[in-house]
């Protein structure tokens, strides 16, 4: 189940992409809810409900605060949800650009034009949801977060914490990235994307290796971390395998 925000001004409007959305979606096996908003002060004031939008749809030219503004905030919640923009005579700004948009809809495009536009859209938020990531809680929020971004998982009171690579979107949740499950826990759902245990109390992403010792490991970040004696020729086996994998 896709879920799919509409930002726009006009009733009419929203009801005409919703058509176009059921249009484009054609034969596909996919199901989506769609929520409406008729100004960006009700989209922003909506998006701490527990609802992950795989896609926005966002007039550029609202009253009050205008499409640019909305897709700031926008984005900022939702790195990795789909947004396209949709305008009359608007045209874009530098600050547009800076929400990442797939995509811009111009209302005065044919219904056929804009449905090809809609179909390229669909494909876009299918290629985004087969992405692997990991859920997990920050404060009171849900948030998905992309595995390749991911340094480690270190035990915690409660579960795990999750690390992430400085430079990517997660870091701005000054690592308080939290999941239920310990480390250990962990390790067979995510052993899959190049995950091993360092020790009980560490999940490490291959992926980020740089220099592979038999006692400790350097990441690309330069941090170095132990390797317990107890899983040192299992993670140096997972390294090997993961690798060979990859590049046979």
């Amino acid at each position: 189940m896709y879920h799919i925000a509409i930002c726009d001004d006009s009733r009419e409007y929203i009801s005409y992409i919703k058509s176009m959305l059921d249009e484009a979606k054609g034969d596909k096996n996919i199901d989506f809810k769609i929520y409406e908003f008729m100004s960006g002060e009700e989209l922003v004031l909506n998006l701490d409900r527990e609802i992950d939008y795989d896609l926005l749809i966002l007039d550029m030219q609202l009253g009050g605060m205008d499409g640019d503004e909305a897709a700031e905030i926008f984005r900022k919640k939702f790195p990795y949800a789909v947004l396209a923009f949709c305008s009359g005579v608007h045209l874009p700004t530098i600050k547009s650009f800076k929400a990442t948009p797939f995509r811009y809809l111009l209302k005065r495009q044919t219904r056929q034009e804009l449905v090809e536009t809609i179909k390229e859209i669909l494909d876009e938020v299918e290629k985004n949801s087969k992405e692997p990531t990991i859920t997990a809680h920050y404060r009171w929020t849900t948030q998905r977060i992309k595995i390749d971004n991911v340094l480690y998982i270190e035990n915690s009171k409660r579960g795990g914490r999750v690390v992430v690579c400085a430079k990517c979107d997660e870091a701005k949740y000054e690592e308080k990235l939290l999941v239920d499950e310990k480390p250990e826990r962990l390790l067979e759902k995510y052993e899959q994307y190049g995950f091993a245990l360092a020790q009980s109390t560490y999940l490490v992403n291959m992926n980020h290796i740089e220099i592979l010792h038999v006692e400790d490991f350097v990441f690309d970040t330069g941090e170095v971390m132990k390797i317990a004696r107890a899983y040192q020729k299992s993670f140096r086996d997972a390294f090997i395998k993961r690798f060979a994998n990859k590049y046979s």
